[in-house]
């Protein structure tokens, strides 16, 4: 019995720890296996996903449809818009593969952030804080 609750204290204290990084995310959109690269594209997504919910989340739908930046500014945190040119999926994966091969002291840092980073260059929000 021991043994078993020290099995699962282990497990589960690794899967607390375990965080997608920017090597990880870099290793996996690189890949020529095909699990792993789906794997780098759902994350990809993962985070694209959130910043949408984000945006349209109840507390935004409160704001002006031009999300005025005095408004915005109390929350702190920048957004990626993508306008109304049809940005591709494929050039939002060769974005962050760009940033993360331009910049690899930083991939040890959480791959969420970093996918942020990478596109808060192109396609940040015209009145961010």
């Amino acid at each position: 019995m021991r043994r078993l609750v020290a099995f699962f204290c282990l497990f589960f204290s690794w899967a607390v720890y375990a965080e997608t990084t920017g090597n990880d995310l870099y290793s996996n959109l690189k890949s020529d296996n095909s699990s792993e690269n789906l794997q780098g594209y759902a994350y990809l997504e993962g985070v694209l996903d959130s910043e949408y919910w984000y945006l349209n989340a109840k507390i935004f739908r409160s704001l002006s449809s031009d999300l005025k930046a005095e408004k915005l500014s109390k929350f702190k945190i920048p957004h990626i818009c993508f306008g109304k040119a049809p940005v591709t999926f494929g050039q939002i994966k060769d974005i962050v593969l760009k940033y993360l091969e331009a910049h690899p002291e930083k991939r040890h840092m959480g791959a969420q952030v970093l996918i942020r980073f990478a596109l808060l260059e192109d396609f940040a929000c015209a009145n961010n804080p």
